[in-house]
């Protein structure tokens, strides 16, 4: 059975608590929550009645962090789970406020995706693009989806990419491979790329 290991009051918060169990941070609860379960060090504790202690002490907390959160700008539903963790709040909790926004469209993975595109698809290509995308938590399908609604001209922008970077530079083959490894980099494919680079190549 779990074990209550520390119980210690935050530094800067003295009205809420770090939980500890078998020695590893579990979660941080309000003083109350702490005082109304008698949670203390060395208390053997049932694992679903300190999750169930936890959830209910954390839940609404946690949406109205997370509705400020999001308030600023538009988050995946990664971005949002990540936040409220990283805050001392658990998964369970955490993703309980992820369903609850995405619930009431504060939260939509794929028209994150299509702003996101539109907003970065003249300064890099796809391919980077589906990347940094799925590195927020973003789906495959959700990216596919918004690129369906979302279209996007990639060899134009990789021209427009390449001509941003060769101007006032002198047109050598130097500087033609330089712009081709910049374009790839910038996730455009090789075909994308190459046709960028046409006009250079023929001056």
């Amino acid at each position: 059975m779990p074990c209550i290991t520390n119980v210690s009051v935050q530094k800067n918060n003295k009205k809420r608590c770090n939980i500890f169990v078998d020695n590893q941070f579990y979660c941080a609860l309000n003083l109350e929550t702490v005082v109304k379960n008698q949670l203390k060090s060395g208390l053997e504790i049932d694992k679903e009645q300190l999750e169930n202690i936890v959830f209910e002490n954390q839940k609404q907390e946690a949406l109205i962090k997370a509705a400020d959160y999001i308030s600023k700008n538009l988050k995946t539903k990664k971005e949002v789970k990540d936040y409220l963790v990283k805050k001392g709040y658990t998964e369970q909790v955490a993703w309980y406020c992820v369903d609850k926004l995405k619930e009431y469209q504060y939260i939509d993975d794929k028209h994150y995706s299509k702003r996101y595109i539109e907003s970065v698809n003249k300064r890099q290509g796809r391919r980077l693009t589906e990347y940094k995308l799925m590195m927020k938590g973003v789906k495959k399908d959700d990216i596919e989806s918004a690129y369906i609604e979302t279209p996007v001209d990639e060899k134009e922008n990789a021209k427009l990419v390449a001509q941003k970077y060769l101007k006032n530079k002198e047109i050598t083959k130097e500087n033609i491979a330089k712009a081709y490894r910049y374009l790839i980099g910038k996730g455009f494919s090789y075909e994308d790329t190459t046709f960028a680079l046409r006009e250079f190549n023929e001056e």
